[in-house]
């Protein structure tokens, strides 16, 4: 089961039994978070559901073990686009020129430095683009769920 956010991707909804790379980067978003040594190994029990269920219980979401649209939300970080300047910028703009996309859109590496300008917001549209997402430049759950999911897979 998915939950439909744009017409052609969408976030997949995970719970205890759940494998695979998508499994993998919640337990690496909860280990970020500071919920436990989870291993990442990709496999959706005891221990992740319990992880998970303690994120949910902190934040006020609904505590059911289930990673859906609001458990996403809350572990992916916040939504970004051009005039952020933040720490999260420069997370985003190190994941593109790791994956390779500031040379595909602009030429060059992108300049990590914490502002969201016209490169990375060209970045950001390129990677949109090629992924299906939605090309508005802006870095949401969607786009920051693809990206992070790249880095998981390679």
């Amino acid at each position: 089961m998915t939950l439909s956010v744009s017409s052609s991707f969408s976030l997949p909804v995970l719970r205890n039994g759940s494998t695979g790379s998508d499994v993998t980067l919640v337990q690496r978003l909860l280990n970020n978070a500071g919920y436990g040594s989870l291993v990442e190994d990709g496999i959706f029990g005891v221990s992740t559901d319990t992880a998970l269920k303690q994120f949910q219980k902190d934040r006020n979401l609904t505590v059911d073990g289930i990673v859906g649209s609001q458990t996403w939300g809350a572990l992916l970080p916040p939504t970004i686009g051009r005039g952020s300047s933040s720490y999260d910028v420069e997370r985003l703009q190190s994941i593109l020129n790791e994956i390779g996309y500031s040379l595909n859109e602009i030429g060059y590496s992108l300049v990590v430095d914490g502002i969201f300008g016209s490169n990375t917001e060209a970045v950001v549209k390129g990677f949109q683009k090629n992924r299906r997402l939605e090309v508005d430049g802006i870095v949401g759950p969607l786009t920051w769920y693809a990206l992070m999911i790249i880095m998981i897979t390679h």
